[in-house]
């Protein structure tokens, strides 16, 4: 680039910055300062991101503090053929105010609301409600805790500050 092309780009760039554009023409934007942009000289390979889990200690304390409801029987479509297979349906109260001492998170209903929607996907939950009804499905089975094999569906919902779970539990004999 010659000096002549240089001076004059210098001198374009030097009328720009004193063009009339200061508080007046722009409002509040004037009295910003200009930005300062850096160029970035390195790109991160591992994307940092914030999540949120459930803790699982949280939920071994309201879990020690849950209200539950078990009931169960035997299936009525199939007597006849010999091979019925048992049920058992399973209602789980977590009470977030009665635990307020507890947790650094307030006993509200929208940290009921969001502890449900973690709790939908929790497989520790899905483990401690199959543990739930395994003695009363064996019971009603009369076969050993241990060889059953129980497909269990359940359902979490906030209602205030309660967590409301429930779950439907099946198995068949072998």
């Amino acid at each position: 680039m010659s000096d002549t092309s240089s001076a004059k780009i210098r001198a374009a760039s030097a009328q720009r910055s004193t063009t009339p554009s200061g508080p007046a023409n722009q409002g509040a934007a004037g009295l910003l300062p200009p930005p300062t942009w850096s160029r970035v000289r390195r790109l991160s390979l591992i994307r940092r991101e914030v999540r949120e889990v459930l803790a699982p200690k949280a939920l071994d304390l309201l879990w020690g503090r849950r209200e539950e409801i078990i009931e169960g029987g035997r299936e009525i479509g199939r007597l006849r053929s010999g091979s019925a297979g048992y049920f058992a349906t399973v209602m789980v109260t977590l009470d977030l105010h009665a635990c307020r001492g507890l947790f650094s998170e307030p006993a509200d209903v929208a940290t009921a609301l969001r502890l449900s929607e973690l709790m939908r996907d929790s497989e520790d939950l899905h483990g401690r409600l199959v543990d739930l009804v395994r003695p009363q499905l064996a019971a009603l089975s009369q076969r050993s805790p241990a060889e059953l094999e129980i497909s269990l569906e359940f359902r979490v919902r906030a209602d205030g500050t309660r967590i409301l779970i429930d779950g439907d539990a099946m198995t068949t004999p072998a």
